[in-house]
């Protein structure tokens, strides 16, 4: 068996998490042998269709990550955390028990990389670091004053691209996934992740 399969919402992710999982010391764990692969109705699906989608998986994997974004899913009027325990109700019914977990981005996946990283800025193609990136943003009324992150964003990221003339790509995020530091990172679902991966490969 191998240690973890990742259903995940599209190519972003799917970019992301091969990246992250492949960083094991990052996250004080072991390596481990994963699959990460989308699900062909990306959020939506992620959330109604997990656990048909993996009951195949139950004897060829340990544990299993179901990772969406909250905007997108169909549920926006649900807090994340209720969302999450649904999808994972039908897995634990579906024989996952306590092995597989869900876990929603609110809003989405960019919020991840907000994280105070001097090396977003440098993947992005921002020259003055990350603080520069940051007040170009307050800036446009992007982010406010005091706040974590931007609130929107993937409303941010576009914008640097656009201002960069750099196109979004799964490959992109798959560089920042390899080059950022999360130290810094206070989304809760990221915090989950992390958690996550030490319970069970720490």
């Amino acid at each position: 068996m191998k240690d973890l399969f990742a259903l995940v919402a599209d190519e972003d992710m799917v970019r992301t998490l091969q990246a992250l999982l492949n960083r094991h010391q990052s996250f004080d764990i072991r390596p481990i042998e994963f699959q990460v692969e989308r699900h062909i109705q990306r959020d939506a699906g992620c959330r109604a269709d997990a656990s048909r989608r993996l009951r195949p998986l139950l004897g060829r994997y340990h544990h299993a990550i179901v990772l969406l974004d909250k905007h997108g899913c169909g549920r926006d009027d649900v807090a994340r955390e209720d969302i999450q325990q649904e999808i994972e109700q039908d897995l634990a019914v579906s024989g996952w028990e306590d092995r597989a977990r869900a876990i929603v981005i609110d809003p989405e996946l960019e919020a991840w990389f907000w994280a105070g990283s001097n090396n977003v800025a440098e993947v992005l193609g921002w020259p003055n670091g990350y603080d520069h990136l940051k007040n170009w943003l307050k800036g446009r009324n992007l982010w406010r004053d005091g706040a974590a992150k931007p609130s929107d964003p993937k409303a941010a990221l576009k914008a640097v691209l656009q201002d960069r003339q750099r196109a979004h790509s799964a490959s992109l995020f798959g560089e920042l996934a390899r080059r950022s530091t999360w130290r810094h990172c206070q989304c809760p679902a990221f915090g989950q992740f992390k958690r996550y991966l030490q319970q069970w490969f720490g």
